[in-house]
């Protein structure tokens, strides 16, 4: 209860910051099961430009199409969709502002309202471990996270204070925050997170006993 109650409170802060916040997302491939407690995607280059062009969600199909700004084309050849599906989404992102619509003899047509900006920066996940005390399989979690290179950055958060045998059992690369909920401005920053390279093929940790080190590419 108690990390769940320091969750909801570091992400009521993160929220009153610029970007976009997720609380327990999947953060494995191939059937892992860990769960990145906090997620929090930071403002890219145009993330203004994105807030201002449109408040609703644009469908991901309608980001993706064969549109232009300058040519209107039927909806079924922009969308690579069954004909119901590439109506509908293109209905949508017309509601959105996304897309320009008309019907030309009898065929529905659109073309981009605007281009889709870069509105995305570093993708942080944030592992929160109130009490160091007591920290499971946290270093084996920290270690999967940094191995499998899923996040730009990555990030533990605590309550407890911090010390160098606690930084010694995590990754470097692994940032630290000592977290306050009670205060207005309840992050310290310990230790600053290394970029990591989510481009590159990750390395998962599978098993390990005396013998052998089974790991996944």
């Amino acid at each position: 209860m108690r990390e769940v109650a320091f969750e909801l409170r570091l992400c009521a802060h993160l929220e009153r910051r610029s970007g976009v916040i997720a609380r327990q997302l999947g953060a494995s491939v191939g059937g892992g099961h860990r769960v990145m407690d906090v997620v929090r995607v930071t403002p890219g280059p145009e993330f203004d430009d994105r807030v201002a062009l449109s408040p609703a969600t644009i469908p991901a199909p309608a980001i993706a199409a064969d549109a232009s700004i300058a040519e209107w084309r039927p909806v079924t050849d922009t969308l690579d969709l069954p004909p119901e599906r590439a109506q509908s989404v293109a209905e949508r992102a017309a509601d959105a502002g996304f897309f320009e619509w008309t019907v030309r003899d009898g065929t529905a047509m659109v073309r981009r309202a605007a281009s889709y900006p870069n509105w995305v920066g570093d993708i942080v996940g944030i592992e929160n471990k109130p009490d160091l005390g007591t920290p499971g399989d946290l270093e084996a979690q920290l270690r999967r996270d940094v191995s499998l290179g899923l996040f730009d950055r990555v990030i533990l958060a605590t309550e407890s204070y911090v010390t160098g045998a606690h930084l010694n059992r995590i990754p470097d690369a692994v940032g630290v925050w000592r977290v306050d909920v009670a205060d207005d401005d309840p992050i310290e920053v310990v230790r600053e997170p290394s970029p990591l390279d989510p481009d590159a093929t990750g390395v998962q940790i599978r098993g390990r006993n005396s013998d052998r080190t089974e790991i996944r590419i």
